[in-house]
């Protein structure tokens, strides 16, 4: 009998252990958020390897996380010194704009943040034309630039994400894409920046260009990446976090919850040995 009341002075203590509640907003590493969206990719940004995913591989329309691949590949080939025009259709395509005028002249370095902060599809336009001459020249560029980093189910019709037949990705690819941008220091610093100031059209004037990533101001460990939105992709986010030196990337897309869902995906991931 004594031997009985050992075992289970022994086994009662582990149980309790074993069984107690994660307290609210805990992270852990059992089983993953539920996230309400059309597609999800939790994935490490050194190994690729995917923690969680929800329709990884369904073909939607990205939106202005499409400014990703039109970031890095004007990183990649242009100069950040590059004077660059803006020609009369930069100045006037439809959407988020960084408010470009037609005739002024900013460095690719300043558009490439009116790109990525603000969503500036004026800005995506004037890239693309001093890259290629026409934004069309650009998209395919873009297209070729995905094969040849791996993406499979990826295509793109112009530079800013506007909804367009043939414009399209997955949550997969996005983050492929993405990880593959991090590794370039300009892209990683841009898409990290909170706020950034650079000259407006007129002499001394300036424009204050401010970051649509809330979780760069709300998640500790944010560090990127892109948010996007039309009304045939829905609300989007592409984001990157980095904890203890561990990154992750989350792509969320069509979803009412992409800053609480990427926080709840990093939460998780970062709870994983």
């Amino acid at each position: 009998m004594k031997m009985v009341y050992r075992i289970l002075s022994f086994i009662v203590p582990l149980i309790m252990i074993c069984t107690r509640p994660v307290l609210p907003g805990t992270a852990h590493a059992g089983k993953p958020p539920a996230i309400q969206a059309g597609a999800v990719v939790l994935m490490e940004a050194a190994t690729g390897k995917v923690l969680y995913a929800k329709n990884a591989h369904k073909i939607l329309p990205p939106a202005s996380t499409t400014k990703i691949m039109t970031a890095i590949l004007a990183i990649e080939e242009g100069d950040l010194r590059d004077k660059v025009w803006v020609g009369p259709r930069a100045a006037r395509e439809r959407g988020s704009s960084m408010h470009l005028r037609r005739g002024e002249s900013r460095t690719l370095e300043e558009l490439l943040y009116g790109l990525m902060l603000p969503s500036g599809n004026d800005a995506a336009v004037a890239i693309a034309e001093h890259i290629a001459g026409t934004e069309w020249g650009f998209a395919q560029m873009m297209t070729e630039k995905a094969k040849r980093i791996g993406l499979k189910n990826t295509g793109f019709q112009n530079a800013s994400g506007l909804s367009a037949y043939g414009h399209y990705s997955t949550a997969y690819d996005l983050a492929v894409l993405t990880r593959y941008a991090l590794q370039n220091r300009v892209f990683a610093r841009i898409v990290r920046t909170k706020v950034k100031t650079v000259p407006g059209p007129g002499k001394g004037s300036t424009r204050r260009l401010r970051n649509n990533n809330r979780l760069l101001w709300e998640y500790q460990y944010a560090t990127g990446v892109k948010t996007g939105y039309t009304s045939s992709a829905g609300s989007c986010l592409v984001a990157s976090a980095t904890k203890k030196g561990k990154t992750l990337i989350s792509v969320i897309l069509r979803s009412p919850q992409r800053f609480t869902g990427a926080v709840k995906l990093f939460e998780y991931g970062f709870a994983q040995p």
